[in-house]
């Protein structure tokens, strides 16, 4: 177990470095990016379309959450494929690959905290000691639906190269049926249980509860986001197994 976490750190730090080797600002773009894209939108939500204070923080933690999401998919689809190299020269277990992939995408999001935390001294959040708890279980929940899908996806993009294209335009399209832009009660009734299908849409409208809104949050509020984390855990499962039962036979394919 200790040789399994010691190679799984080796290859976050790799995969960390990576990252950022050709940029001139390397480290310093974690967090220059977020602190762009947030100042961007906190001003036009300031200034043009005057909502509420506290939506314009929600709205920052909301493409957080979906950024790291698309993010650590996409990353776990390219894992094996981007360690081809070593894959067929050395022996390992080869979910590591996936799981560094998508392990660097939330170290990506602990920094881009840092930047919301920077926002809320300005515009006050009103956690409570259960909301946080409900706010990292829902991280929890995306951490584990992204290594789920990484590993399953990883192994359709050796065979299959389009699906990395598709999957862009597919994380697209759960980005606008996730409430990021807007919140579930501007929705009509009608729509929103089919936008509640989507586990990404109590995870975000959880999440921004328990760490915006701390007061609000209820105990019917961690039994719904335990029911995600059950379909999450199963689809991180799933996703383990066929991983484990394709990856021996993907060498053919590099």
């Amino acid at each position: 177990m200790s040789n399994y976490l010691e190679l799984l750190g080796q290859f976050i730090k790799t995969d960390f470095k990576l990252r950022y080797k050709n940029s001139y600002l390397g480290i310093i773009w974690i967090v220059l990016k977020p602190l762009a894209l947030f100042g961007i939108i906190y001003l036009i939500w300031s200034n043009i379309f005057k909502m509420d204070e506290s939506y314009k923080m929600e709205l920052l933690l909301g493409i957080m959450i979906m950024n790291t999401f698309n993010e650590a998919v996409m990353n776990g689809l390219t894992s094996l494929m981007s360690k081809a190299g070593i894959i067929l020269k050395i022996k390992f277990p080869r979910e590591i690959t996936v799981f560094s992939s998508v392990i660097v995408s939330f170290i990506d999001f602990l920094f881009n905290m840092v930047v919301f935390g920077i926002f809320a001294i300005f515009t006050p959040i009103h956690p409570t000691f259960a909301g946080v708890i409900l706010y990292l279980l829902c991280i929890l929940c995306v951490f584990i639906l992204s290594l789920g899908l990484g590993q399953f996806f990883s192994i359709i993009y050796i065979k299959l190269r389009d699906i990395h294209n598709l999957m862009i335009v597919i994380l697209q399209l759960i980005f606008w049926m996730t409430p990021v832009y807007y919140t579930l009660d501007m929705l009509p009734e009608n729509l929103q249980k089919y936008i509640k299908l989507n586990p990404l849409t109590l995870i975000v409208t959880y999440a921004r509860k328990g760490l915006i809104n701390g007061a609000e949050v209820r105990t019917q509020d961690f039994l719904q986001i335990g029911a995600v984390f059950s379909v999450c855990l199963l689809i991180f499962i799933l996703g383990n197994i066929f991983f484990r039962k394709r990856v021996s036979k993907i060498a053919e394919y590099f």
